[in-house]
């Protein structure tokens, strides 16, 4: 993916991302201030897809230990932002 991006667009692409790879969520029910955990209480193998679709897309190649403790839509638009 271009690394020009607005945090903008970016917070846009992650929403679309996680809304297709989730499959059951209606776009308008997310924002950036989503908490995948806690709202909607996506773990395991659906979070798992979430995030390799996220590093595929965005060519991000952030390690465990950025990923640790993100929860939310605007920590991982943050982590792409920090890593383009």
């Amino acid at each position: 993916m271009e690394s020009n991006l607005s945090r903008e667009d970016i917070c846009e692409k992650v929403i679309q991302l996680f809304v297709e790879v989730i499959g059951f969520i209606d776009q308008s029910q997310v924002t950036e201030q989503t908490d995948f955990i806690h709202d909607f209480e996506i773990i395991d193998d659906d979070l798992t897809c979430f995030v390799m679709q996220i590093k595929w897309q965005f060519d991000l190649r952030a390690t465990q230990e950025d990923w640790n403790g993100i929860t939310t839509i605007k920590q991982i638009v943050d982590l792409i932002v920090q890593h383009q």
